[in-house]
């Protein structure tokens, strides 16, 4: 979406939009040099908190939302770096165990999924290492993770790493904190900014936008806003 779009998307949510269509629609109410003026001011603070949605979605959406892209240049989908691929990862063997680690990119937000060249089924839901399940991986009595039975732990240390048992060629996806994914077209008064943002977490989006906007006017209407950007991500709290 571009920058002017978004604007116009959160405007019509919190029934804001301008009285006169066609000054809204002009340009310059988005040039900086507008800000002394109330639309100039909103429009500002909705500019200002693009970056803040696209991160919150990031952390928020389910991954199966997050693929895809709303953006095209020269003909081809602007990818919106959110979902990133790892391949031909040899993880670091657990000393006496038969699980490995991976040290995870600073950009991690979580784990989409993972898959080992010998386990029969990805794993998208991690356990965790404060688990039963997790202890039994350490017991020799205990339930062993197996091609069939693969188990992925999230460590969360300085460095988050990724555990996988049993351990092997892995390659998996994960969410990534893309902080300004923005890209601009155009040259002078037709340059835009455009944001490539995941199709099905478009709703979310722009209704998190709205929130964050009434936000900082203190309007009670916030809350209702923030309630349909949840919904809209399938969150309940």
């Amino acid at each position: 979406m571009t920058v002017e779009q978004i604007i116009e998307a959160v405007r019509f949510c919190i029934d804001e939009e301008s009285l006169n269509a066609a000054e809204f629609l002009d340009a310059s109410a988005y040039d900086i040099g507008d800000a002394t003026t109330d639309n100039g001011l909103m429009n500002n603070i909705i500019r200002s908190k693009i970056g803040d949605a696209v991160r919150w979605v990031c952390l928020y959406g389910p991954a199966e939302l997050l693929s895809g892209s709303d953006e095209m240049r020269d003909g081809q989908l602007v990818d919106t770096g959110i979902l990133v691929d790892v391949d031909g990862i040899n993880p670091t063997p657990i000393a006496t165990t038969g699980g490995g680690y991976i040290n995870l990119p600073t950009d991690f937000i979580k784990l989409a999924r993972v898959r080992c060249w010998s386990w029969h089924r990805a794993v998208i839901n991690p356990i965790s290492e404060d688990s039963e399940e997790y202890l039994q991986l350490y017991d020799p009595n205990g339930a062993e993770a197996t091609a069939d039975r693969p188990r992925a732990v999230i460590i969360n240390r300085n460095k988050r790493q990724l555990e996988v048992w049993p351990t092997g060629l892995a390659t998996y996806t994960y969410v990534a904190d893309v902080g300004d994914n923005s890209f601009t077209t155009g040259t002078g008064d037709d340059e835009q900014v455009h944001y490539p943002l995941p199709p099905k977490v478009k709703t979310a989006f722009i209704y998190y936008l709205a929130y964050l906007l009434l936000s900082a006017y203190n309007d009670a209407r916030s809350a209702r806003m923030l309630e349909i950007a949840k919904m809209n991500i399938g969150r309940n709290g």
